[in-house]
């Protein structure tokens, strides 16, 4: 995956941010290479044809839909795999986006920025297979009816699949601790020292395909 192909989102007036993004850029670029090769193959393996969403009238099409449900979400549901079987793990996250006509593509793009301990299942887990779903949603509310089975529940939701790739070098995690941070608390401090960035465990996610569905 390569950064330069999406452009960041920054608060207005961020200039701060923006140059950090650009050290990180070159900071990370040689991984970056790695990243690429690594997406590629794991895309090779996949199957060339997706299932169609079943009920398409509620397929969200639009990038605007599609960026509004993101940038609505603070948690992000990672589905991975290991010895044990598949499992679930929550988890707060930042991202980086850009509409088709601005990196020259099809689809839309999303990275998702998350940062966990060092230890335990789920770093094993992406350790040991990169390839992961997600899921996010919105919370739109009840639909009542006139009898029980007439009930529902409106949201507005994203599943897709990418790679993960474990972030190393510290403009580079501090790019990633950034992008989490204005997306959660946009007006918090984004102020890392080194000591904590070399500690820090980072990951971006390289969601090569997902879609949007509403229940209105």
């Amino acid at each position: 995956m390569n950064l330069q192909n999406i452009p960041a989102v920054y608060p207005e007036g961020a200039a701060a941010q923006q140059q950090a993004a650009a050290m990180a850029q070159a900071a990370q670029a040689q991984q970056i290479a790695g990243m690429a090769q690594a997406s590629a193959a794991a895309q090779a393996a996949m199957p060339v044809s997706h299932r169609p969403m079943r009920q398409a009238g509620r397929q969200l099409r639009s990038t605007t839909q599609l960026h509004s449900v993101v940038e609505a979400c603070q948690t992000v549901r990672i589905a991975c795999m290991d010895e044990e079987g598949p499992f679930i793990v929550p988890m707060s996250f930042g991202y980086d986006w850009a509409d088709p006509e601005e990196i020259d593509a099809d689809a839309p793009r999303l990275a998702l920025w998350v940062h966990s301990a060092g230890v335990g299942r789920k770093v094993d887990a992406f350790n040991r297979e990169p390839r992961v779903a997600i899921e996010m949603d919105v919370q739109d509310g009840l639909i009542t009816g006139t009898y029980a089975c007439a009930y529902s529940y409106a949201y507005r939701s994203i599943m897709g699949t990418g790679t993960i790739h474990h972030i190393q070098g510290i403009e580079a995690k501090r790019y990633g601790l950034t992008r989490i941070m204005q997306h959660l608390a946009p007006e918090a401090s984004t102020d890392f020292t080194d000591q904590a960035l070399a500690r820090a465990n980072i990951y971006c996610i390289d969601v090569d395909r997902f879609t949007g569905k509403q229940r209105a």
